[in-house]
């Protein structure tokens, strides 16, 4: 491993103690702006729908090819995203109600990150950015369900895909260590505020940029991360980027009785260059 990769997680905080991934987001159903906060989040995306399924319907033959691409671009991106929500609201009513499942098997990184490309990839093609994955040592399997670990890569990536400027890489880098796999997420943004780190995984809170900012979401998709990890056993942080930008990671310890290295590989996913 080379010295500025040890560097790096010499640097990422102590373990934190064991929480209890119930008690991670608060009473959904008790939540008093609940229905306001997602209405809110719906309008925009629903508005984009409807004025481009209505231009498409009354206009259709009359469309040049390539409006129509951008027409069904918008209609489609708009759609992940609103299923992107829906995903999380889903994920946190089962934890609050206490139904909420794990289907584990032994998964390679490459599985996750191959389960969250495709619901990553309009977005990052929108603002021209890549997805760059590298590794540093051997990185082992989970064992983890697949796909509430590739949503907690979606959430991840969204969030660093809001604050990275057009045309800027956003780094995933798997981290392989002989009893657990850490996979971070490097943004190019504005970086954290100080302070502000342990309460970006809080349910609803936005951060300083974003309460300020145009950039949507309802504060709820880093909350599902923490929750998802911990269900599994494993833990997050966050802290800012050497660089600039924030980088935000997760560990899930490997299961003792099947730890074995895997080949380190990198490759380049999603947008253009």
């Amino acid at each position: 491993m080379s010295g500025t990769a040890s560097r790096e997680l010499r640097d990422f905080p102590k373990p934190a103690p064991a929480v209890n991934p119930q008690r991670t987001i608060c009473e959904i159903t008790g939540e008093p702006a609940l229905l306001s906060v997602v209405a809110h989040e719906l309008r925009a995306p629903i508005s984009a729908l409807v004025a481009g399924s209505e231009i498409l319907a009354d206009r259709l033959e009359s469309i040049d090819p390539e409006q129509l691409r951008e027409m069904v671009s918008v209609i489609h991106r708009g759609t992940l995203w609103m299923q992107g929500l829906v995903e999380n609201l889903l994920c946190a009513s089962s934890i609050n109600a206490g139904r909420f499942y794990l289907q584990r098997r032994w998964v390679q990184p490459q599985e996750l990150i191959a389960e969250a490309q495709p619901v990553v990839a309009p977005m990052l093609s929108k603002k021209q950015q890549v997805l760059r994955v590298s590794s540093r040592g051997a990185c082992c399997g989970v064992w983890a369900d697949s796909r509430r670990m590739g949503q907690v890569l979606v959430n991840l990536i969204s969030n660093a895909s809001k604050f990275t400027p057009p045309g800027q890489p956003i780094d995933l880098i798997l981290y392989g260590r002989p009893n657990y796999l850490r996979m971070t997420v490097a943004d190019r943004g504005p970086g954290l505020v100080s302070g502000t780190a342990s309460r970006l995984f809080e349910p609803f809170y936005r951060g300083a940029q974003a309460e300020h900012s145009s950039q949507e979401g309802m504060g709820l998709g880093l909350c599902i991360v923490k929750s998802i990890v911990e269900s599994h056993g494993g833990r997050v942080g966050a802290s800012n980027r050497r660089g600039g930008g924030a980088r935000f990671w997760f560990e899930l310890q490997l299961e003792p009785a099947r730890r074995g290295p895997a080949e380190a590989w990198s490759t380049v996913q999603g947008g253009k260059r």
